[in-house]
């Protein structure tokens, strides 16, 4: 398929489509920048960068003339939240690979820990396939809500159950040879923040094909001048412009900045003179803000759509590769880009992908079906084959509803007797219906999995390759897969996956009882 264009903003569909850009950033900037990041990363990994010779390379180059880098990112999540976590980041690695070899210069992958996010809601859980092949949800205690960036929040036994909650974890996967160290690697330890746990695993993982994992603090007087300098130029209208009719993101009340103090995350929104707090009097103009964040470099932090400029910027991008929803608010960056004389790096979309184990094909084999249709029918599978419910299913919920019945007659004597007993009638009668439902529903569930052929394992693969009614890479994670292959499946992909794919990747993983890891893609 040809480069694709999006409002001017290149989507590329192969590495030989992907433009060597300019190389405008200055010796002195590029050395302190991989300087600052190294010495995050060295204080962030256990033995510094002893133990990861490639990404030491990668920061020793990112800092000369001429190297380029291709960059991804994603928020951090419990257990490194969702599987395309992982897959941008390998992504990432094996087009950096490719664009090297073809213009030989250095290009560096990099992965953007976005630890200035605050939406706790949504990287405070992990969804695990239980032994009974159903879906079950882990939480961390204590994160629900608040306006902190994840890096400020560090995790504690007490507060944040960790103990509990890994333990919960082992146990769902302590039948897998590498469940252990698996768990050990992307679960957080006491003391950490979700981002810093990321950063540690996703080192581990792919350090040795020279991913650069960063997190913002390390580089924020350096991400704080390129926003004082974009907010300076006043980007609102060109945000406007470049946006249409429909945008993703709304630049006339998207929160553009954020002031980041010790109650939280501020937003700043374009309104008055330039930029206005939430329910807040008054405004600044761009120059007061521009002139605010310089007075305090680390107090500040650009919003979702600022956010990418303020990146190349101060990185020699020359590609980003991202999912199709980033896709969409990238495209409303290239007038603004031009404002700022900022360059366009290609867009280059995330692959898609579903791991197929041994179980799982054992369970297509029963069911009689294949992937395709499991995905085609987007969790909601059936093979339309299942037996009659058996009387007894039917009979208790007669024998409920008639229980319920013969307790609503006497309510009247109840009310004569004492009027305040009515309360205690409805609530005996719903806890009644609740307790009794529960039996039925087990009862159905139980029949479900016995009757027809295959329905355990249709319910298996609705669970397995699109699970809570989605893309299998956007609910499980990667720890059950890493319990089952261990390290070796990062080797496996990396043989295996194209640098950029335009079609949706089945990935068969070994079976279980095979001595290391395998993968083939279709």
């Amino acid at each position: 398929m040809a480069q694709g264009s999006l409002d001017g903003l290149k989507v590329a569909r192969k590495p030989s489509e992907i433009e060597r850009p300019e190389d405008r950033l200055d010796k002195a900037d590029r050395e302190a920048l991989s300087l600052a990041i190294g010495s995050g990363l060295a204080a962030a990994l256990d033995g510094g960068l002893d133990g990861a010779p490639r990404v030491r390379t990668s920061l020793e180059v990112l800092g000369r003339p001429g190297s380029f880098c291709v960059i991804t990112g994603q928020q951090p999540g419990l257990l490194g939240g969702p599987l395309y976590t992982l897959h941008k980041a390998i992504q990432a690695c094996l087009l950096a690979r490719d664009l090297s070899q073809d213009w030989g210069v250095p290009v560096v992958p990099i992965f953007w820990n976005h630890g200035d996010d605050h939406d706790l809601a949504e990287v405070n859980h992990a969804w695990l396939k239980n032994r009974a092949q159903d879906l079950q949800k882990v939480r961390l205690a204590g994160l629900s809500s608040g306006r902190q960036p994840f890096s400020r929040i560090p995790l504690d036994r007490e507060t944040h159950r960790l103990e509990a909650t890994r333990a919960l974890v082992t146990q769902t996967y302590e039948e897998h040879l590498h469940a252990e160290a698996a768990v050990d690697l992307l679960f957080p330890r006491h003391g950490e923040t979700l981002v810093r746990t990321l950063t540690r695993a996703l080192t581990q993982l792919l350090g040795e094909h020279g991913l650069v994992v960063l997190e913002p603090d390390w580089i924020r007087p350096q991400l704080s001048r390129a926003l004082s300098d974009l907010v300076g130029a006043n980007p609102t209208p060109a945000l406007i412009q470049g946006s249409g009719d429909q945008p993703a993101i709304d630049p006339a009340s998207a929160a553009l900045v954020f002031r980041v103090g010790d109650t939280g995350r501020r937003p700043l929104r374009p309104g008055g003179e330039g930029f206005a707090y939430d329910g807040e009097a008054g405004s600044r103009t761009p120059a007061e803000l521009a002139a605010l964040i310089l007075e305090d470099l680390e107090g500040w932090s650009a919003g979702a759509l600022l956010r990418p400029l303020v990146q190349d910027a101060v990185f020699p991008t020359c590609a980003y590769v991202g999912g199709f929803g980033e896709l969409d608010y990238h495209a409303q960056l290239v007038v603004a880009r031009e404002h700022a004389g900022i360059q366009t790096p290609a867009f280059v979309p995330r692959t898609s992908i579903t791991f197929i184990d041994g179980s799982t094909r054992q369970a297509l084999a029963r069911s009689e079906t294949d992937v395709a249709s499991i995905l085609a029918a987007k969790g909601e599978f059936t093979r339309g084959e299942a037996l009659d419910p058996p009387p007894v299913i039917q009979a208790l919920h007669e024998t409920t509803e008639r229980a319920v019945s013969e307790l609503l007659s006497l309510k009247g004597e109840l009310k004569a007797l004492e009027p305040a007993l009515t309360s205690s009638l409805k609530r005996a009668i719903e806890q009644i219906r609740k307790a009794t439902g529960k039996v039925q529903d087990k009862a159905e569930r139980v029949h479900a999995n016995r009757s027809g052929k295959g329905e355990r394992h249709v319910r298996r693969l609705n669970a397995t390759l699109y699970p809570r009614g989605k893309p299998q890479e956007r609910v499980l994670g990667a720890t059950g897969y890493l319990a089952q292959h261990g390290l070796g499946l990062i080797d496996a992909l990396w043989n295996e996956l194209p640098s950029i794919s335009t079609e949706h990747l089945v990935v068969h993983l070994p079976d279980l009882e095979e001595p290391t890891a395998d993968a083939s893609a279709e």
